[in-house]
C-alpha cells in the first residue's frame, strides 16, 4: 500500500456521517482530473490509491461524480478505472465503459460477459470497438444494444455480430435503415435486408428524412476521416506512464520479446510500444509512430532484423490502433512479407538507415 497525506483514513473510518467522505471523493477526483497531465507514475498510483479506498467508502452520488471526471483521461488511475467499469450501478460505469481509454479488450469482454443490458449498451457506444468485443456485445445485447453498435460507425462487424444485426433488420425498420447508411455495409447485406423486409422497411429506406440522413453522414464522414489520422489514436493512449514504468522496472534488462508478445496479446498498446522501442533501439517518439502507421514495412523489416518471432508479430498486429486501421487482408501481406524477407537484407536495411553497421 503507497502510504500518502492526502486522505486521513484512519480518521474517516471513525466518522459516521458520509457527507465528509463524499467531498473529499469528489475534491481528490477533481484535483487529479485537473493534474493528471503533469503527474509522475508514482503519483497517479498514489491517486488510484485514494480514489479506489475513497470510492468504497461513499454514496453512489460521488462515485458517479468521480467517474465522470476521470473516465475521459489519457492518464487515468488504472485500477480504479476498472473498478468503476465494473460497478453494480450504472450510472457509475457508464460514463467509464463509454469513455475510457485505458480499458482494452480483455476488460470490455470481462464485463460485457458478466454485466446486463446496461453496461453492454454503454460499451456500444465507445467511439471504436474491435470485432472481438462487438462479437459479445451484440451477442447478449437485446435488439436496442444491436441497434446501437450497427449505428456506431467506429464499431468493427465480423461475420457473426453482421449476421445477428441482419437477423433484426429483417424486422426492425429502424435497425434496417441504421445498417443501410453504414459505410462499411457490403451491398450483398442491404439487398437482403431490403429485399425480405417487411413493407415498413422498405418505407424506412425510402421516407427517411433527407436533411437528418446528411447531417448522420457528415458526421460519419467527420469521424471516420479523424480515424484515418495518426495523431487522433496516439493520443488516446498514455505512453509517457508507459515508458516511465518499463524504465523504472530495469529498462533493457527486463526488455524482452516474451514481454513484448504478452502486452500485444493483452492489447496493453503503450506497454507494446515502450517494449519495442528498447528492443530496436528507439526513441520512444519514433516507435510509438511506427506502430500506428498504416505503411507497416518499417516494423516488419525491424521485427525481421531483430529475429522477432512470427507469433509475436502477428499479435503486435493485432493490437492498439492496428486492431482497428488493418483488414485482415493486409495484416496476411505484412505476415507474407515478414516471412519473405530474408533477415541479413533486414538487419542491412535499417543499417544503412541508421548509417551504422549492424552485426549480421
Amino acid at each position: 500500500m503507497i502510504e500518502t497525506n492526502l486522505v486521513d483514513f484512519r480518521s474517516l473510518a471513525l466518522d459516521p456521517s458520509p457527507a465528509r467522505k463524499n467531498e473529499l471523493l469528489k475534491g481528490v477526483a477533481s484535483l487529479f482530473a485537473f493534474t493528471s497531465e503533469r503527474c509522475t507514475l508514482e503519483q497517479i498510483e498514489i491517486y488510484d490509491d485514494v480514489i479506489g479506498r475513497l470510492s468504497d467508502m461513499v454514496e453512489i452520488e460521488a462515485r458517479v461524480f468521480a467517474a465522470e471526471k476521470i473516465a475521459s483521461l489519457r492518464r487515468a488511475p488504472e485500477r480504479t478505472i476498472r473498478k468503476f467499469a465494473a460497478d453494480d450501478a450504472l450510472e457509475v460505469a457508464s460514463p467509464v465503459l463509454r469513455k475510457s481509454p485505458v480499458l482494452n479488450d480483455h476488460d470490455l469482454v470481462a464485463i460485457a460477459e458478466k454485466k446486463g443490458n446496461g453496461h453492454l449498451m454503454a460499451i456500444a457506444q465507445r467511439s471504436v470497438l474491435s470485432e472481438r468485443v462487438t462479437d459479445v456485445v451484440v451477442g447478449r445485447g437485446d435488439s436496442s444494444v444491436r441497434r446501437m453498435v450497427a449505428g456506431n460507425h467506429g464499431a468493427q462487424l465480423g461475420e457473426r455480430a453482421l449476421a445477428q444485426i441482419v437477423q433484426q433488420a429483417l424486422s426492425d425498420a429502424r435497425t434496417a435503415e441504421i445498417l443501410g447508411n453504414r459505410p462499411d455495409t457490403p451491398d450483398t447485406v442491404i439487398a437482403q435486408v431490403i429485399g425480405k423486409a417487411v413493407d415498413n422497411v422498405r418505407a424506412a429506406f425510402s421516407d427517411a428524412d433527407a436533411l437528418m440522413m446528411e447531417e448522420n453522414l457528415a458526421e460519419a464522414a467527420r469521424l471516420a476521416e479523424a480515424r484515418m489520422s495518426n495523431a487522433y489514436w496516439l493520443g488516446l493512449y498514455d505512453f509517457e506512464t508507459a515508458w516511465e514504468k518499463i524504465l523504472q522496472q530495469g529498462g533493457r534488462r527486463i526488455a524482452s520479446e516474451a514481454l513484448l508478445c504478452q502486452y500485444a496479446i493483452e492489447d496493453r498498446f503503450a506497454d507494446v510500444v515502450a517494449t519495442f522501442a528498447l528492443l530496436a533501439d528507439l526513441d520512444i517518439e519514433e516507435a510509438k509512430h511506427w506502430l500506428v502507421r498504416m505503411d507497416t514495412e518499417p516494423f516488419i523489416v525491424m521485427a525481421k532484423a531483430l529475429g522477432i518471432r512470427f507469433a509475436t508479430v502477428q499479435s503486435m498486429l493485432k493490437a492498439g490502433p492496428w486492431k482497428h486501421r488493418l483488414d485482415n487482408d493486409q495484416r496476411l501481406e505484412a505476415l507474407s512479407q515478414f516471412q519473405q524477407i530474408d533477415p541479413r537484407v533486414a538487419r542491412s536495411r535499417i543499417a544503412a538507415s541508421r548509417g551504422v553497421r549492424l552485426a549480421v
